[in-house]
């Protein structure tokens, strides 16, 4: 009998193509996964990449902006140092200064930049360069003790420059901000597509499998993590700026407060989301008290760009007012509409009153705070600009004490800078309001009076004071001899007028203390002393026509 072939029992032939369709399905799946996940990886390491290298080139752009505010204070403060070894230490510190920013500088131009960028780039280091080139000028001119020099250059040539690369700076740095803020939106924008297509894969894995939609799932929870991982790190990097940050949405609600923006507020952000802005943020003008906060809202949600003025200041709920710069920009959704803004703003309030600190002290004396040489100098311009146009008779007068030096080795330092303070009092209450009473040296003050038709009364009502005036000091009582050089406005130069008083005064010095030299210079006279040695005029003998006084 024959053997029967026994047969392995096998799949239906109508389950193959079933099968076969499923496992093209699932390959199809794992294809488009793949893909997906390629994608998304892609877009995860371009945002990071961008993001990263923005926040990097904020960050050297901030860094290098300091570092120049830095340098030219340096040479500020050198100009404003009487000691050689102290302006021969700001010029160091200039220098390493210069190292610092050398290496920022390579590694800003390391990394890639737009035309734009490169443009702005170019006009900051042009003007940096002209800077860097006078900067030195002025130093050398310091090294030379030539300060009268150096100041003026710093006036007329280096401040100019300097107010016109930190508007430039300050473009790059904004322009720097946008970018990242940019960046920020489009790792946003990614997010929300990237769950768009998780979703998707999602919702196509469930239709044809369940173990396919559970792989797609889990690979769409992990890509989501990463991408809020990425989004946390962006908020850091925001967070980690030195500037406020304000958001605000098309209703004029508070969205979000960086730190800085809590801190300034005195409101934490818990508290100040989806309350209007009105009464959160502000701002005004710091003179007229004029609001800001409704034109800065009007501007943003029109679509416009809104600087604050310089004269901006920020209202806290503490009531503590801060003096702040800033700029608001709108933000703008998938559709091309506004559907908010965002105002980045800093603290200024210390930088300012530096600045006016040191416009105090550029023409102040530090010790009596009178005004200096230059003050003088300007409000002698003024006098004889007013006496031309009025025909108001006016003067004017050099004081110099008795040398300080015998009571600065008797007593010390501390007794002789109280001594020239009394004096400076002393002075200070007897000049009318018209009056104008400078420190020229540290034994030296100058008056200019307007109108004075009798001078020579006030000079001697000067000296009489000044001799009379008694300093008790440690058991001791110290006093101080002086001067008076006296001068009529009467057509002069500025420099005329100084020569002439500069030379009353040595004739006075060497007549003994308590003289008082009245000099009537002829305009072709006064042209001659004056090209002697304006700085330290030098006795009268036989040059213009002298009277004297002298106490015996």
């Amino acid at each position: 009998m024959p053997a029967v072939e026994k047969r392995r029992p096998g799949l239906p032939s109508a389950q193959l193509p079933v099968i076969a369709g499923f496992a093209i399905v699932i390959l199809l799946m794992l294809a488009v996964a793949a893909i997906g996940v390629v994608h998304l990886r892609l877009l995860n390491d371009r945002l990071t990449g961008s993001v990263a290298r923005q926040h990097q080139k904020s960050e050297l752009t901030l860094a290098m902006r300091t570092l120049h505010e830095s340098r030219y204070q340096s040479i500020l403060l050198a100009s404003r140092l009487d000691e050689a070894q102290a302006r021969a230490e700001q010029r160091r510190r200039f220098s390493t200064t210069a190292r610092d920013f050398a290496a920022l500088r390579a590694r800003f131009l390391a990394l890639p930049l737009d035309d734009s960028e490169s443009a702005a780039w170019g006009e900051v280091r042009k003007e940096q360069e002209d800077i860097e080139t006078l900067a030195y000028t002025a130093f050398d001119l310091l090294q030379a003790n030539s300060l009268e020099q150096a100041r003026r250059l710093i006036r007329a040539e280096i401040k100019p420059h300097e107010s016109h690369l930190m508007s430039q700076w300050n473009q790059l740095v904004d322009m720097q901000r946008l970018r990242n803020l940019a960046a920020l939106d489009q790792a946003a924008s990614a997010s929300e597509h990237a769950l768009r297509l998780a979703f998707a894969l999602s919702t196509l894995a469930l239709l044809l499998a369940f173990a396919v939609a559970v792989f797609v799932v889990r690979v769409s929870r992990r890509l989501e993590r990463d991408l809020f991982q990425e989004r946390e790190r962006a908020i850091v990097t925001l967070r980690s700026l030195g500037d406020a940050v304000i958001r605000f949405d098309a209703a004029r609600h508070i969205a979000y407060l960086s730190p800085i923006a809590e801190t300034l507020l005195g409101m934490e952000e818990a508290r100040s989301t989806h309350l209007p802005v009105g009464e959160v943020l502000h701002l005004f003008e710091r003179e007229s008290r004029a609001d800001l906060t409704t034109r800065l809202l009007d501007e943003v949600l029109a679509g416009r760009t809104y600087t604050l003025p310089p004269p901006a200041c920020l209202l806290s709920s503490q009531g503590m007012e801060y003096e702040v710069e800033g700029k608001a920009s709108c933000i703008h959704d998938p559709k091309g509409g506004i559907s908010g803004g965002i105002l980045v703003m800093s603290d200024v309030s210390e930088a300012r009153e530096l600045q006016r600190k040191l416009l105090w002290q550029s023409d102040h004396d530090a010790l009596t705070g009178l005004g200096n040489r230059y003050a003088l100098e300007e409000s002698l311009a003024r006098a004889l600009g007013e006496r031309r146009a009025a025909e108001v008779s006016a003067s004017l007068l050099l004081i110099s004490l008795e040398p300080l030096k015998r009571v600065r080795s008797k007593a010390g330092q501390a007794c002789c800078d109280e001594l020239v303070l009394q004096v400076a009092l002393l002075l200070h209450a007897r000049m009318r309001e018209a009056d104008f009473l400078a420190r020229m040296s540290e034994d030296e003050f100058a008056v200019v009076l307007q109108p004075c038709p009798d001078e020579m009364r006030v000079a001697e009502r000067i000296r009489d004071d000044v001799m009379a005036l008694r300093l008790p000091w440690e058991g001791n009582t110290y006093q101080t001899g002086v001067h008076v050089g006296v001068v009529r406005l009467s057509g002069q130069t500025r420099e005329d007028s100084l020569a002439a008083a500069y030379a009353a005064l040595r004739e006075a010095e060497s007549l003994g203390a308590g003289s008082v030299v009245h000099q009537a210079v002829q305009d072709d006279r006064a042209e001659a002393i004056t090209h002697a040695c304006p700085e330290a005029v030098h006795p009268l003998s036989g040059e213009g026509e002298l009277t004297t006084e002298k106490l015996t």
